[in-house]
């Protein structure tokens, strides 16, 4: 992982614990070459959904709810995401969000791989899912196994 790649991680694991949700820290970093721009998102409800205590603790709720990190940050990005890397700290990039980040014209992601978490996890399998559907559409994806410190 370059100089680079490890400060962008860094700042999407600081990011990530913006998070309220207690069993998801997740963040994520947009970064533009062209100008330099930078979004950011952390997982969590829609801006003016209550994210109460009760309603993160129902998984089912939580999880019908939830905006993911990568795609906060590709909607504060807009058209600025084209060309660009993201970063994700936190969790593997699931297919949901591959889908976002391959729409939004993204050309590199740098993320946790799926086969560092456990296999019966289903961030393990939807990871996969995401993997491939990266080498279909020629997003270059660089992994990292462990959580860089």
């Amino acid at each position: 992982m370059s100089k680079w790649d490890q400060r962008f991680c860094d700042l999407a694991k600081f990011v990530s614990d913006w998070s309220k949700d207690p069993n998801a820290k997740v963040g994520a970093v947009v970064f533009s070459k062209k100008g330099g721009d930078i979004s950011v998102g952390y997982n969590g409800f829609p801006m003016g959904v209550e994210d109460s205590a009760e309603r993160l603790e129902d998984a089912d709720m939580k999880l019908e709810l939830i905006v993911h990190a990568e795609q906060n940050a590709l909607i504060a990005a807009g058209s600025r995401a084209q060309g660009g890397t993201v970063f994700v700290w936190g969790k593997p990039v699931c297919a949901r969000c591959a889908g976002s980040i391959i729409q939004a014209g993204v050309k590199r992601v740098v993320a946790l791989s799926p086969a560092s978490v456990d296999e019966e996890s289903k961030w393990r399998k939807t990871g996969e899912y995401a993997q491939k559907m990266f080498e279909e559409a020629g997003v270059e994806v660089d992994f990292y196994e462990v959580v860089p410190g």
